[in-house]
């Protein structure tokens, strides 16, 4: 029979077991904004594509779909919608630069436009910038799905960077499995949780 030590031992040990797998994985973020750099009450504000610093095919694009849907949830805001953003972006170009956007690998979105002046292009207040720096799964005694964003909020009258935020998060739990969407999605909510105290509030 198992004595009581024994059993006690196994009771916390499942209760940790658990607790792991309903918590979250490593979290790190970093948020500055620049002192009295508040964009007005009904500023319009586009999402650009996202630079993709990783393997993952189209992972900036994923990224800006992402952010953009958590966008339209900020009071004050009006935001681009992305396919507009794509289109105006890609009719302005010459056709050498639309090609040179395209990797080897065939990622359409490795390489970022100019902010303030796409910015100009798209007639714009001021556009949400980025890059992809992690999005897939980290490999080790179990593989955990990780993801890293940065951003940056651009005024585009003057170029002046308002905002910039780096997020990432590295899997949770051994019961719970996280998709890489899933955790995209809560790193882009904190993300834009952090951009909300540069909007003015409407009156």
């Amino acid at each position: 029979m198992m004595g009581k030590g024994a059993r006690g031992y196994a009771a916390l040990l499942a209760a940790g077991l658990l607790l792991a797998g309903c918590s979250f994985g490593r979290i790190n973020s970093r948020d500055f904004a620049q002192p009295g750099g508040a964009l007005p009450a009904g500023s319009t504000v586009a999402v650009l594509p996202f630079e993709n610093l990783t393997n993952h095919p189209n992972a900036g694009q994923i990224a800006a779909d992402i952010v953009s849907t958590e966008l339209y949830g900020v009071e004050g805001l009006r935001t681009v919608e992305v396919g507009r953003v794509r289109s105006r972006l890609s009719a302005g170009k010459p056709a050498a630069d639309a090609a040179s956007t395209a990797t080897a690998d065939g990622q359409p979105d490795a390489a970022p436009p100019d902010a303030q002046a796409a910015g100009r292009t798209l007639g714009v207040d001021a556009v949400l910038a980025g890059s992809v720096s992690e999005y897939g799964y980290q490999h080790g005694l179990r593989e955990e799905p990780v993801v890293g964003l940065n951003a940056r909020l651009v005024r585009v009258s003057d170029g002046a960077v308002l905002w910039t935020s780096s997020q990432s998060e590295a899997g949770r739990g051994y019961f719970s499995r996280d998709s890489v969407n899933n955790v995209a999605q809560r790193v882009a909510t904190r993300m834009i949780d952090s951009l909300r105290p540069v909007v003015a509030a409407p009156r």
